[in-house]
């Protein structure tokens, strides 16, 4: 696992060492990151990186411009470390919490970017959504999910695009 472009290009970041942390791989950060390239301009951006495990998104983000990313998860190890490798201490803050937890106590009104990669049998999925259209951000949430994952109706109107990268699967929300 490695950042891909930007500051910290060719890096490598620490992965997880069971599988219960589920990084996603270069290949689908590779193509996510091109998508994300004809839409945004990194440089200065806030973002999430939401049950964040080792950070490879956020930092990625961080590597490419970004001012500040919020990295929300249960167990926080793994992104403490890489955060410290990186030395990107002052371009992160990290929150040890359920991230449903933290959506409900999060009170900075600037993201533009939220990433979100909850484990592949996560069933919070409308409630999860439903708090971050909650915060009233203007923001583009990229949601990594399994097959199974359908949007609730009422979700349906914020999807901009899915798009699938080998076994992973990406739905793109745009919030106004």
């Amino acid at each position: 696992m490695r950042i891909i472009s930007g500051a910290y290009k060719s890096r490598i970041l620490i992965s997880p060492s069971s599988d219960k942390v589920r990084p996603t791989s270069d290949r689908a950060k590779e193509t996510l990151f091109n998508i994300l390239n004809n839409r945004i301009d990194f440089e200065d951006i806030t973002c999430m990186d939401l049950f964040c495990g080792t950070g490879n998104l956020g930092l990625e983000c961080i590597s490419r411009g970004a001012s500040m990313c919020y990295f929300a998860d249960e167990n926080t190890d793994l992104v403490r470390e890489n955060i410290k490798l990186l030395k990107a201490e002052d371009k992160s803050k990290i929150y040890k919490s359920n991230v449903l937890n933290f959506l409900k106590s999060f009170n900075e009104r600037k993201t533009d970017l939220i990433f979100c990669d909850p484990p592949y049998e996560y069933n919070r999925y409308t409630e999860l959504i439903g708090n971050i259209i909650s915060l009233q951000l203007k923001t583009l949430l990229i949601l990594e999910h399994s097959v199974n994952f359908i949007a609730d109706k009422d979700f349906e109107k914020y999807v901009i695009l899915r798009k699938k990268i080998g076994t992973v699967n990406f739905t793109f929300f745009e919030f106004n």
